[in-house]
C-alpha cells in the first residue's frame, strides 16, 4: 500500500488527519516519465510516486500481470486491474504508482493506453 493510500485509510478509520501537502499541490504534480532502467537502478527515488512509462508487453503472466519492456531493454512487472485484454506484443503507455518495496519492484497501473509508434523513435 502506498504512503498516500495508507494515510487515507488511517484517516477513514480515525476520522481526522493532518497531511503535509495540500490536495491542490498533490493534484497538480505531473507524473515523471523515466525509462524503466531509471526506475530499476534507483527505485528508492521513485518509491510511491506516480510515473508514466511506455513499452512493449513481452510476457503475460496473468490477466492482470504482465512484463513491459522499453528502449532500455529492462523488463518491469506491471499489475493492472483484472479483466483487461493484454497480449504479448501490445504497445502501452502505463500510468501507475511505483512500488519499490516489492521484489522485484512493480508498477501498479491506474491507466493503460494502447499506443502505436508510427515512425521515428520506437520503443523496443
Amino acid at each position: 500500500m502506498s504512503g498516500l493510500r495508507a494515510v487515507l485509510a488511517a484517516c477513514a478509520l480515525g476520522g481526522w488527519c493532518v497531511v503535509s501537502h495540500s490536495a491542490a499541490e498533490v493534484a497538480t504534480r505531473e507524473p515523471e516519465r523515466p525509462i524503466i532502467a531509471q526506475l530499476l537502478s534507483d527505485p528508492a527515488s521513485y518509491a510511491g510516486r506516480q510515473v508514466i512509462v511506455y513499452g512493449l508487453v513481452i510476457e503475460s503472466i496473468s490477466d492482470a500481470v504482465f512484463l513491459l519492456q522499453d528502449v532500455s531493454q529492462r523488463p518491469l512487472k506491471v499489475v493492472a486491474a483484472p479483466g483487461r485484454k493484454i497480449a504479448v506484443g501490445d504497445q502501452l503507455t502505463v500510468t501507475g504508482e511505483f512500488d519499490a518495496q516489492a521484489a522485484p519492484p512493480v508498477l501498479h497501473a491506474v491507466e493503460l493506453v494502447p499506443t502505436r509508434v508510427l515512425g521515428g523513435g520506437g520503443c523496443c
